[in-house]
This record gives C-alpha cells, sequence and structure tokens, in this order.
C-alpha cells in the first residue's frame, strides 16, 4: 500500500518527496481524501457542491500522518491528470503542504454517478462538482502549477522533457521556500 511504502520511506529518512500523479485519470475521490490524510492532519481536503448548492466539506482524517509535515512535497500534474488526482494535488497545495509541478491538469472537477439501464447500458449523471480548499473549481480549467515542466526540469536545447523526465532533479530549497510562504 501507499501507507507501508512511505512509512519504509520515512524509516530510511528521505525528508523530500516527489509525488507523480501525470497521467493519472484518478477514480474515487474519497481515496484522495485518504492519501491526502497521509501527509496532513484534520485539514480540509475538497468540498463537494451539488446542484441545490448544498455543501459537503471533506477533511483528512485525525492523526494518520505518516510523512514529516516539515519535508518538502512536490506534485508532478499534466494533462493526463483528472479527477482525484486533481483533488489530491488540490488539497496538499491549497493547505501549504506541496507545490505543483509540470502541466496543467485536465480539469475534471465533477462528481458523477453511474446508474445501469436494464439493457446492460449505463447512465451516467453528473451530480456535483467539487472545489479545492481555496474554493478553486478547476472543472475545464485544470489545476495550473506553481512551477512549469520547463522551469522545473531545464534542460539541454531542444529536449522536450516526457512523461518519463527525470524528476529527481527536483529543486527541494525552491520547493522548501514556496511552501514557506504559502499561507491556508
Amino acid at each position: 500500500s501507499l501507507e507501508s511504502a512511505l512509512k519504509d520511506l520515512e524509516s530510511q529518512n528521505v525528508n523530500a518527496y516527489v509525488l507523480d500523479v501525470r497521467g493519472n485519470p484518478g477514480g474515487a475521490f474519497q481515496s484522495a481524501v485518504e492519501i491526502a490524510g497521509l501527509f496532513m492532519s484534520d485539514k480540509l481536503a475538497t468540498d463537494v457542491v451539488d446542484g441545490n448548492g448544498i455543501d459537503l466539506k471533506f477533511r483528512t482524517s485525525k492523526d494518520k500522518i505518516v510523512i514529516d509535515e516539515k519535508h518538502p512535497m512536490a506534485i508532478w500534474v499534466d494533462g493526463g491528470s483528472a479527477s482525484a488526482s486533481e483533488v489530491l494535488s488540490g488539497a496538499l497545495r491549497d493547505n501549504c503542504r506541496a507545490v505543483i509541478m509540470g502541466d496543467t491538469s485536465f480539469g475534471k472537477g465533477l462528481v458523477q454517478a453511474v446508474y445501469g439501464l436494464q439493457n446492460g447500458r449505463g447512465l451516467v449523471l453528473t451530480v456535483a462538482r467539487y472545489l479545492t480548499p481555496a474554493g478553486t473549481d478547476i472543472n475545464k480549467v485544470g489545476i495550473v502549477p506553481d512551477v512549469s515542466k520547463e522551469d522545473a526540469l531545464p534542460s539541454a536545447p531542444g529536449f522536450v522533457p516526457l512523461i518519463g523526465s527525470d524528476t529527481s532533479r527536483v529543486d527541494f530549497k525552491d520547493v522548501t521556500q514556496r511552501m514557506s510562504m504559502c499561507s491556508d
């Protein structure tokens, strides 16, 4: 599990993290809230608003943090990062827990329900939208990174970093500085 992998890294005295959700189309936003809880305790992870304006706030769990909150974290996103990966990225950034790097994410800020029909087909209904903790509606807009891919991974002239780019070259002094200037 992610939790046991993070605990293993902490036991090895890792003191900075890169979470790469490029190409991750997401899944259940509840999973994103649970994962965010490994990095921060009792914080607003996402705000779900239905068509009637009813607002449900989803918070991370209390006292389930696995990663020292002083350890800097960069999250990589791109146009293939959608849904739950955007919930996770938005939650960690808006709570000053991570810096977002890469390209603008996909922008799927809708909660949808799938209903099976008698003929074997399905009906997908949009039942709500989610907002980041700062109240940003990312639907059709995406999460704009704090640091562009080009600035985060400067490369030789003519080289365009792709999804397999070496993210080990992240400047964690810059990440730490950006996180310290953040106010949630």
